[in-house]
């Protein structure tokens, strides 16, 4: 189901990256939303990309952050 989300930050220009990502870690219903290894994923491809992808890396990192229990 997000093969979708993977391929954008593949192949995107960062601002339907951007747009794609808001969605999908802000907006959808609880259902939709991905789990923690897409984002994951969709983390380090975009950190790899670099430049203006830092920041939709960072965006990841943050839904990840919040997401996820912390360990004991």
């Amino acid at each position: 189901m997000f093969d979708v989300l993977i391929e954008a930050c593949r192949d995107e220009a960062a601002g339907t990256v951007a747009e794609i990502l808001q969605f999908f870690l802000e907006e959808c219903e609880l259902e939709q939303a991905p789990d923690a290894a897409t984002v994951l994923q969709c983390r380090d491809i975009l950190s790899a990309r670099g430049g203006k992808f830092q920041r939709l890396a960072q965006m990841c990192q943050d839904w990840l952050d919040e997401s996820l229990p912390e360990p004991n």
